[in-house]
């Protein structure tokens, strides 16, 4: 096998002195793209949720949750979360005020959660 020698460059990195803060400002931004890559799959899984709730494309499902993000002043990733937890059962209140505020925005009858009564308390079931 034949060596290769050194990239020119590697040694200038190390000889120069903004080396450390540049090396951190990558560290950075591939935590922000890493935690931009998690929040995609989240609004994917929501979109697929939203399209087998509704019985629609991914597409529509897509313009649904953008929709109901705007009229709702809501960020769409805070939807998805919403949605994907109520679909597990796992709703804070947070979340539902989240999802009761932009239910007003879906046709009539049309919920995102639903809600029976159960005496003086409503319970709120699980997206599915």
């Amino acid at each position: 096998m034949v060596s290769q020698p050194p990239h020119p460059e590697a040694g200038l990195v190390a000889r120069c002195p903004d080396a450390s803060s540049r090396v951190a400002e990558l560290e950075a931004e591939i935590a922000q793209l890493r935690d931009a890559l998690a929040r995609r799959q989240q609004i994917g899984v929501a979109t697929g949720l939203l399209a087998q709730r509704f019985a629609v494309s991914p597409d529509r499902a897509w313009s649904l949750m953008v929709r109901l993000s705007q009229n709702g002043h809501v960020k769409v990733r805070e939807i998805a979360q919403a949605v994907i937890d109520a679909h597990c059962g796992r709703l804070d209140p947070t979340e539902v005020a989240i999802l009761s505020s932009i239910e007003k925005y879906l046709p009539d009858g049309v919920s995102l959660i639903q809600t029976r009564e159960d005496g003086h308390r409503a319970i709120r079931e699980p997206l599915r």
